[in-house]
């Protein structure tokens, strides 16, 4: 499809996606094969692809896969699912109340010169099963995740489930104005109905030059649960071979209301509670505000835990049960405030709970085996 000077817009009263290709395969009960029946070859180049919104509507409501919503976990204005070699390129997303762009079981994508324009959900929403990912020259204005690598994901958000291998991601930028300014890398256990268990995994991850992203969400999260019920899930998947290099970032934790809270209320920008093999920090400009909370860190390593109100019930937004790790954690010319760090303290957090919602499940922790700063061995 060349749609240069263009503009594809989908009527307001359409609840289903815009575009997918035709040979969807739902990974949701049963694990699927990539590239089993794959259609291959998709370009599309230029256009703007606009939905008639003007806010996000939720999971059921619209980018659904039919108006049976018989693919539960699709919401998206354009699905790519069980594809081979796949480029979009010049593309502007406008208005998506969804995802703009769901891709699973897939290889070979190509990924280059997106603008979201006032957008209301993730941009670029990877979910299992997939390899060889190039991302280049991202920005604007998204309602959520700029790009979500998640491998495991919620039931509601996702058909593919499994490892993602090989994905880079150059020139990522969310505007100054955009509504969230953050980046999810989720791997998980997900668990399928005839009892298989699979490690949705994330391996060998390069990130170069990105800007105006404020939160790296590097942990397991379910979706929000009353203590005391199972959430959903298995719970924290592997993750290894993860690069940073080239990264400013600025001190935010406006979504998170944790600072009165003595055990739970600290945060890291870079965010990490699965069980990591290796991650390396380049080149990162951390800008700390005056009268920046003290509990903000670059780094935390370990869970979390929010209690709020949902739908007249009390319940917990993160996994405060979860523990993780990561194996090395290799971090060079870090910078706060064009200050070359040479302590390690300022900047790395591990956090450890000790049952922290009184229910007996609450206890996760976080630690680290080997830490590098500057190509010396910390502790």
């Amino acid at each position: 499809i060349v749609a240069y000077g263009a503009t594809v817009r989908l009527l307001p009263e359409v609840s289903v996606l815009m575009l997918r290709n035709r040979n969807v395969r739902n990974g949701m009960y049963e694990q699927t094969v990539m590239g089993e029946g794959a259609n291959e070859n998709i370009a599309i180049l230029g256009g703007t692809w606009e939905e008639s919104r003007h806010r996000r509507l939720g999971y059921g409501k619209s980018g659904m896969f039919d108006e049976g919503r018989s693919m539960y976990g699709v919401s998206t204005c354009m699905l790519f699912s069980n594809v081979k070699t796949l480029l979009l390129k010049d593309l502007t997303f406008r208005h998506t109340a969804g995802f703009s762009v769901q891709i699973g079981n897939a290889r070979d994508i190509v990924i280059q010169d997106i603008v979201f324009d006032d957008c209301f959900a993730d941009g670029i929403h990877v979910n299992g099963n997939t390899e060889n990912i190039a991302v280049r020259n991202l920005s604007g204005h998204v309602g959520d995740d700029l790009i979500a690598l998640n491998m495991y994901d919620w039931l509601r958000s996702s058909i593919n489930y499994g490892p993602a291998k090989n994905v880079f991601c150059e020139d990522i930028h969310s505007a100054p104005d955009s509504k969230a300014k953050a980046m999810r890398l989720q791997p998980g256990i997900f668990r399928y109905r005839d009892g298989t268990l699979v490690d949705c995994s994330l391996e060998n991850m390069y990130f170069h030059r990105l800007s105006g992203i404020y939160e790296y969400k590097l942990y397991f999260q379910s979706p929000p649960y009353v203590p005391g019920e199972k959430p959903e899930g298995e719970g924290a998947g592997s993750a290894d071979n993860l690069f940073f290099e080239d990264v400013e970032i600025i001190s935010n934790r406006e979504r998170y209301p944790l600072d009165n809270c003595e055990e739970t209320g600290y945060f890291g920008m870079f965010l990490m509670n699965s069980l990591i093999g290796y991650v390396s920090l380049e080149n990162i400009r951390y800008i700390k505000p005056e009268g920046d909370s003290p509990r903000n860190f670059l780094v935390a390593i370990g869970p979390m835990s929010w209690r709020r109100m949902r739908d007249g019930a009390n319940t917990e937004v993160f996994d405060p049960y979860i523990s993780g790790y990561v194996d090395t954690l290799e971090m060079k010319d870090i910078f706060i405030n064009g200050e070359h760090i040479t302590d390690v303290d300022k900047i790395v957090k591990i956090i450890e709970f000790n049952d922290v919602n009184k229910d007996g499940f609450s206890s996760g922790k976080g630690t680290v085996n080997n830490m590098f700063l500057n190509g010396e061995k910390v502790k």
